[in-house]
């Protein structure tokens, strides 16, 4: 799919691995909310199940022919992306609304090199306010400023990406709005796998 590089302000890279049902709803809002302005990447990361080639007429779908885990995925992504800013989704999880809106209109606001925003844990009914925790998607990132993931890191990818992140001296924002729903109870989540080690 080809897009003006000149207008992206925020590219999205999403990894996929086995989670069709899900990744099919999450990307279905996506797309509602998709505007010029904004490109996304899902990474298929070498699944065996269904491909989402449906959808790649509005975003940009990569097959990978092996698994490398999700650090290598978004690292493709990475490379490719050429918005302003990045975000990561994670394919089992979802997003509000309003998600893509009201990020467009704090890059227009704000030039932080990180954007922080609340989230919302779907099956606990909670909210969760000044995010502390490593997961990369409760922000967004400056692309000149965020380093690639540690592809030998199969847990815990967003923690060395969070602590090379603070070793530079980096702006920052935080927005009081929930825009990212986590879906906490999902076994195959590595959050959840993580909590329960």
């Amino acid at each position: 799919m080809a897009i003006d590089s000149g207008k992206i302000k925020l590219s999205i890279i999403m990894p996929y691995f086995e989670t069709y049902e899900l990744t099919v709803k999450l990307l279905k809002e996506l797309i509602i909310q998709k505007t010029d302005e904004v490109e996304v990447f899902l990474i298929d990361d070498g699944c065996n199940e269904k491909r989402l080639d449906e959808f790649n007429k509005d975003i940009n779908v990569i097959h990978l022919e092996e698994n490398h885990g999700v650090s290598y995925a978004r690292n493709v992504g990475i490379e490719k992306a050429s918005g302003e800013y990045i975000a990561f989704i994670d394919s089992d999880d979802m997003i509000t609304m309003d998600y893509i809106e009201r990020l467009l209109n704090i890059i227009e606001e704000r030039s932080e090199d990180i954007i922080y925003f609340n989230w919302a844990d779907f099956n606990e009914n909670a909210i969760i306010r000044h995010p502390q925790n490593y997961a990369v998607w409760k922000a967004i990132y400056k692309k000149e400023i965020i380093p690639l993931f540690d592809e030998s890191a199969r847990f815990n990818e967003d923690v060395f990406f969070q602590e090379e992140l603070e070793k530079k001296p980096l702006s920052k924002y935080y927005m009081d709005r929930v825009l990212y729903i986590y879906n906490s109870n999902r076994e195959g989540s590595q959050m959840w796998r993580r909590d329960r080690q």
